[in-house]
């Protein structure tokens, strides 16, 4: 890998595996990380303040509906939600490559129909074939049928599928204008069978192209759970718990707490303490923005093969080969 793409993968790299790395260790460098506290007292003993805890109240992020503290659930949940993602974008990659090296040896016919099939359901936001598809695992979620473990597999599965033919039918496409050139057409002319032409032209030359694709399919997988926690449909499921004292008050919790279950917990009070479903937000956003510049570099350096740093030392070489003329370059010649 040039220097240059490891400089600029350095940041998000280092950031997005930071993140996972502190998620792990929080558990036990923080046991009681998860701790609910019902109310908060001053030095007389008074009751000050009750959840959902102000950024003052309980630093640095505040405190969800539950009293527990925000910046310690969005660490502690980190794990789940970027792991998760590229669990997704991995079942993606590998499942849509082989529907594309299926796809692109169907007869014509065949490829138009999928195509035309695939092109109708883009115009229904992913987001809700996904709920639909939940439905009947979050009711038996609910009802105990499923554990939180499963629950959560088979949400990436599903999550993975919905997008399979597309991005195959992408990768399909690309690999047949690919088949045109005319050294893969020499190939075949030569006797060259399907098995060849993948394992020798097609898989070599789309590596490259899967590894910027991967990076989107994370960005895009983490943009998906934003959605669905908006809509109360959070990886590992959501649970409900009483923290009325007095009176009942049911709140849902997770068990997990992934960043789209932390949005879902509290967005009921998005107008009271706006910080509970921003913050989560921003984690995502700043996650994003990171599986972004990874994609760019990756891109620039493996695809488009743009190389800055030779870009401008091609520029100083050229000033430095530059011949200042001055008056003193011409003299006289004498003659005789």
């Amino acid at each position: 890998m040039k220097p240059w793409m490891l400089k600029r993968l350095a940041l998000p790299v280092l950031f997005l595996t930071g993140l996972v790395l502190a998620s792990f260790l929080l558990p036990y460098m923080n046991p009681d990380f998860d701790e609910k506290t019902k109310y908060l007292q001053n030095d007389e003993g008074r009751v000050i303040a009750a959840p959902p805890y102000s950024i003052s109240e309980m630093p640095p992020f505040g405190g969800d509906v539950l009293g527990r503290n925000l910046f310690y659930l969005l660490v502690a949940g980190a794990k789940y939600t970027l792991l998760a993602a590229v669990a997704i974008a991995l079942l993606r990659m590998l499942f849509g490559f082989l529907f594309a090296c299926v796809y692109a040896f169907l007869p014509s016919l065949i490829n138009r129909i999928l195509k035309g099939l695939t092109e109708a359901f883009q115009y229904i936001p992913l987001v809700i074939i996904v709920f639909i598809l939940l439905i009947p695992l979050e009711i038996a979620f609910s009802g105990d049928v499923l554990s939180s473990s499963k629950y959560f597999a088979i949400q990436i599965a599903v999550i993975a599928l919905v997008s399979i033919p597309s991005l195959g039918i992408y990768l399909g496409e690309e690999m047949k204008l690919f088949m045109k050139n005319d050294f893969i057409v020499a190939s075949q002319t030569m006797g060259a069978n399907r098995f060849h032409l993948l394992r020798r032209h097609l898989f070599p030359q789309f590596m490259r192209h899967s590894v910027v694709l991967f990076s989107e399919q994370i960005a895009a997988a983490l943009a998906l759970i934003i959605q669905l926690g908006i809509m109360l449909m959070c990886l590992g499921g959501l649970k409900i718990a009483d923290v009325g004292v007095m009176t009942q008050s049911l709140v849902y919790f997770s068990e997990t707490n992934e960043w789209g279950a932390t949005i879902a917990i509290n967005i009921r009070e998005v107008f009271n303490r706006v910080h509970l479903v921003l913050i989560p937000l921003l984690f995502f956003a700043v996650s994003i923005l990171c599986a972004n510049s990874i994609s760019t570099t990756l891109k620039r350096g493996l695809v488009d093969g743009i190389v800055p740093s030779m870009k401008k030392r091609r520029v100083r070489d050229q000033k430095a080969d530059r011949v200042e003329i001055t008056s003193e370059s011409f003299t006289m010649g004498s003659g005789k």
